[in-house]
């Protein structure tokens, strides 16, 4: 797989930024504000630095084109970690990939997923 680094951080990257609005959802169900900011203030650092460097990359690298998003009801931190989650079982499904073919399938779904990622996270964090 000659794109390894680049599924790698893009993996890497979107776990933890799943990970941090998670933690965030989690602490404001506790009540504790201060917490839940600092996670969500976490996951957006996270998630601005694969709007501006990761998510391009990838889309130059893989040749991808699709302008689709996944299906979602509004923009909120839960469609944010879910289209985050779809993204991970994505690159995983790429780096599994046995031919051009099926791993062209699973950039698609990948570029999908980041087409959503950059749409709620615009509407929840840059309006």
């Amino acid at each position: 797989m000659e794109n390894l680094e680049l599924l790698s951080e893009l993996l890497q990257t979107s776990a933890t930024a799943c990970e941090n609005f998670i933690k965030s959802e989690m602490a404001l169900n506790d009540g504790d504000v201060e917490a839940c900011q600092k996670a969500s203030k976490q996951g957006q650092q996270l998630i601005k630095t694969l709007i501006g460097d990761t998510f391009e990359e990838f889309q130059e690298e893989m040749e991808t084109s699709s302008q689709d998003v996944l299906d979602y009801d509004y923009p909120n931190n839960f469609e944010l970690i879910k289209a985050l989650n779809n993204l991970s079982i994505n690159v995983g499904g790429m780096l599994g990939a046995e031919d051009d073919k099926i791993e062209k399938m699973f950039a698609e779904k990948v570029q999908q997923s980041i087409n959503t990622i950059k749409e709620i996270y615009l509407a929840l964090f840059e309006n």
